[in-house]
């Protein structure tokens, strides 16, 4: 059995979801940036975010000026403990 717990609207802003967005391109296209991604996070876990990346994606840039971010959204205590832990990397990655 999995427990997943329902985040809220604020909770969902809190994340700063928007600076993965914005610094994905950066980080991901360069060698030193992919080499800090790869050594912060494992294996599992990066193939977590780049889910992830998808969906903060579609939150802010889908179709027509994206969704926005739900008012609601299902994830475990884990999975938003390492998306926090994502933000603070791209929100603090220095060029």
């Amino acid at each position: 059995m999995k427990i997943v717990t329902v985040f809220e609207h604020e909770e969902l802003v809190a994340l700063q979801s928007a600076v993965v967005v914005e610094m994905w391109r950066r980080v991901m296209t360069t060698g030193t940036g992919r080499r800090k991604f790869e050594a912060a996070f494992n294996k599992e876990e990066r193939i977590k975010i780049n889910g992830y990346y998808k969906t903060f994606y579609k939150w802010h840039f889908g179709k027509v000026g994206g969704t926005g971010i739900p008012q609601r959204h299902e994830m475990s205590i884990k999975t938003y403990k390492l998306m926090q832990r994502t933000c603070h990397f791209f929100g603090t990655y220095e060029v």
